[in-house]
């Protein structure tokens, strides 16, 4: 039987994999996942037992997503290499950069015996926005490490210009990692119902963020921006998600919100996240830097605007004026301003961008882009070295 491994640093990326692994699956391959399922708290991540259900085999490797230097990624170097030794894999498709550097240098033998080996980055850690020294610094790791793969997939046109660069032949982009726009679509919910269910008054308005606790997504600066606001009690900041590497950001961020007299429900993560957006009037993405950012198309799904960083992969989606705004990541006023506008903005102009982000959500589809993946893995699997 034909075989692949997905390599990835944390379980709960295993979220926008699924599609990878249905397809492959389709494709006739035996789909075995390692990464890291150990969460901050020593138990294991909730997406363990449904590899179990899907009959996928799993391997704990020890990824640490603070330092590509910490030792405890020397450690996953060699369980991984433990992993490819007992296991005759013709497909290893990484993802994330520490996984995809450790990944790569443990698959490069298996690659001169047949192994095709692919890489996804979900964002490169360099943008437009970053200094030179991250340039320096980032870009040549990845260059160097292009050589060690037969494919570089990337989600964001930056990426892929970037990308174009490196020594790797095969460099392709997807349109995201695919949204199930049905799933959103077909919500069948009472709203004022299910905001009283998680905390929000009916007539307060709503400002969505969704996705990890953590200095990227950069949380802090929409309770500042709030906090500007001239009627900032008419605002209540709804935030999904969990911290990751930093276990006091959580209590940061309530100290923060105490602070400016700011609204907030923090609801962890959430398996209910297309009838959270269904409740939001507005949702933000302000993170310093973003692959993609799909939690701006999930709620464009369902007709929400979006206030973006203007970076990498909210652009992408983000229109001014069509589907939501852009904002400065490291400044508040331009946020606030964002959500001012589209506060006072007229019925006609808020029903406009309501269907211009649900046509924008489409672009998205996870049709399109298991239709990519499939022609993706296909093109590289039959290749020859």
């Amino acid at each position: 039987m034909k075989r692949a491994l997905i390599v990835v640093n944390l379980a709960g990326f295993l979220n926008f994999l699924w599609h990878d692994i249905e397809t492959l699956q389709y494709m006739g391959y035996k789909v075995s996942v390692a990464m890291n399922g150990k969460l901050m708290d020593g138990s294991y991540a909730v997406e363990i037992p449904i590899l179990k259900e899907k009959g996928i085999d799993y391997f704990q490797i020890d990824f640490d997503t603070k330092s590509p230097l910490a030792k405890e990624n020397v450690k996953a170097y060699k369980q991984l290499s433990v992993v490819l030794k007992n296991n005759k894999y013709d497909l290893v498709h990484c993802h994330t950069p520490i996984a995809g550097v450790v990944t790569r240098i443990a698959s490069n033998k298996y690659r001169k015996q047949g192994t095709k080996v692919l890489y996804t980055t979900h964002g490169f850690t360099f943008t437009d926005r970053s200094s030179k020294k991250s340039w320096i610094i980032y870009y040549s790791v990845e260059k160097i490490m292009s050589r060690l793969c037969d494919g570089i997939i990337t989600i964001n046109h930056e990426d892929f210009e970037n990308a174009k660069t490196m020594h790797c032949k095969n460099v392709y982009i997807i349109p995201s990692v695919g949204l199930d726009n049905a799933r959103f679509r077909n919500i069948q919910i009472d709203r004022d119902t299910y905001r009283k269910s998680i905390g929000v008054d009916k007539n307060k308005i709503m400002i969505l963020t969704v996705g990890e606790l953590s200095e990227r997504k950069n949380q802090q600066i929409i309770i500042k921006a709030i906090g500007k606001l001239e009627h900032k009690e008419k605002y209540v900041l709804v935030i999904c998600g969990h911290a990751i590497v930093n276990s006091s950001i959580e209590s940061d961020l309530k100290n923060l919100a105490k602070e400016l007299c700011v609204e907030i429900r923090m609801l962890g993560h959430r398996l209910d996240i297309p009838e959270i957006n269904a409740c939001a009037d507005i949702a933000v993405i302000a993170s310093l830097r973003e692959g993609f950012g799909m939690a701006g198309v999930e709620a464009m799904a369902v007709g929400v605007p979006v206030i973006g960083s203007d970076v990498q992969g909210i652009r992408e989606y983000v229109v001014p004026g069509k589907t939501g705004f852009f904002c400065d990541p490291k400044n508040e006023d331009t946020l606030a301003n964002a959500i001012d506008t589209l506060t006072n903005m007229d019925e006609e102009k808020k029903n406009f961008m309501k269907e211009e982000c649900k046509k924008m959500a489409l672009r998205f589809d996870v049709s399109e882009s298991k239709e990519k993946m499939m022609e993706i893995y296909k093109k590289i699997l039959e290749s020859d070295k």
